[in-house]
């Protein structure tokens, strides 16, 4: 969870470096992986892939490519990180996006703006949840957040059958 609701550099690098050293410690390095990710965790995955994840004009952030990741199921991914032009060029992964229509932190339009920005050979399914909030999509959301949907547990079991089947789905 974000402390404080502020990301940095620092914060986002030091995500990746742990997904970085978890993928270092697989025995069997000639699989693919399938990357699975909420909010931040998102982007870092996207970036992992390929994106290019801008944080100032100065220029992206130092981020090496895993090629391995050869698909991405995104939850609620907050886009601002790839607007300038080409930010997607390079990404490699097939990718599926949830995002929530109550998510007031990345609205289903950070999906559209994903969308727009990949490079047309790049395999992309969107779903749009009714009703979801941006907490909606975790097991464990913050403690004191209102959940807007009647029944999450339903939701999180059918989100979850769509993830499996887009992780284990034959290329």
């Amino acid at each position: 969870r974000l402390i404080g609701g502020r990301v940095t550099p620092e914060l986002l690098l030091g995500r990746i470096a742990r997904i970085e050293a978890a993928l270092a410690l697989a025995e069997a390095p000639e699989l693919p992986v399938a990357g699975v990710g909420h909010s931040i965790g998102s982007a870092c995955l996207l970036a992992m892939s390929g994106a290019r994840l801008w944080m100032s004009p100065a220029g992206p952030l130092p981020i090496t490519v895993q090629p391995r990741i050869d698909r991405l199921a995104l939850l609620c991914p907050p886009t601002g990180f790839f607007s300038p032009p080409a930010a997607l060029d390079e990404l490699h992964a097939r990718i599926t996006v949830w995002t929530g229509t109550s998510d007031r932190i990345t609205p289903p339009s950070n999906a559209a703006r994903l969308r727009e920005g990949l490079p047309k050979t790049t395999s992309f399914t969107e779903q749009l949840a009714e009703g979801a909030g941006h907490f909606s999509f975790m097991h464990r959301p913050p403690p004191g957040v209102p959940e807007p949907l009647a029944d999450r547990d339903a939701f999180l079991a059918t989100l979850c059958e769509s993830i499996v089947a887009f992780v284990g789905a034959v290329a």
